[in-house]
């Protein structure tokens, strides 16, 4: 890949200096191999431009998941956006607390479920290289 000026790379390289204040970025990489946190941010990017570019929206899904159905990697994300759905909803004449909370337990399930799925694979990795 050939270097392109103004364009900060993320993770930082051990030998880049961070960007110096005021300097604004006019494009920003992200690895998907060794960023934890960029498919999370690929994720957010493809549902905020779905409505007008869904084509976008569906190569970057495919890219960020690499070709799996997985859950979001946004788990903070969508915790944040179930809250404040929740926060809307009890304004509402209708809101059934037990109701939001049976569907948080099951929500919390699923996103424990598929952050503990890497650590078993980790662990079962080490195990059989034993």
């Amino acid at each position: 890949m050939f270097f392109r000026p103004r364009t900060t790379r993320i993770p930082f390289r051990a030998n880049e200096q961070k960007r110096k204040a005021g300097q604004r970025l006019q494009r920003i990489e992200l690895d998907l191999t060794s960023d934890r946190h960029a498919r999370a941010a690929i994720e957010a990017y493809a549902d905020s431009c779905a409505a007008d570019m869904p084509w976008l929206a569906e190569l970057l899904r495919e890219s960020a998941a690499h070709g799996t159905n997985e859950l979001s990697a946004c788990a903070a994300t969508v915790r944040r956006v179930f809250g404040l759905a929740q926060d809307w909803a009890a304004a509402q004449p209708d809101y059934a607390h037990g109701a939001w909370e049976h569907v948080r337990i099951h929500l919390e399930a699923a996103l424990n479920r598929q952050m503990k799925q890497p650590e078993d694979e980790e662990n079962d990795e080490g195990e059989h290289e034993a």
